[in-house]
């Protein structure tokens, strides 16, 4: 059985109409998450700038104050310097049931 033309244009015009539309709205969802994504990438990016501008300080003072270094020294490896006593507080443990 064959269709008349008319009927097939009436069948395939919406069904392509339906098809463009269908790859546009997934091409203008795909933009929304790229353009998200790339906010949350430039946020990042700003934090890690700032945490780098902040070592490079940590490091400028280290390398020029003695004091800073050796401050920085025992608060990493955990001891004292002679005649000071190291107290260790212990971290609290969450029990059980606790919110």
């Amino acid at each position: 059985m064959k269709l008349p033309a008319r009927r097939l244009v009436w069948v395939l015009v919406p069904l392509l109409v339906g098809l463009i539309a269908l790859g546009w709205w997934r091409g203008v969802v795909g933009e929304r998450a790229t353009r998200r994504e790339l906010e949350d990438l430039r946020s990042r990016r700003e934090q890690l700038e700032r945490a780098n501008r902040a070592l490079e300080r940590e490091v400028a003072a280290l390398k020029g104050d003695r004091e800073a270094r050796v401050r920085a020294a025992r608060k990493t490896l955990d001891v004292a310097a002679p005649g000071e006593v190291l107290v260790i507080v212990p971290q609290p443990t969450p029990t059980k049931g606790a919110k």
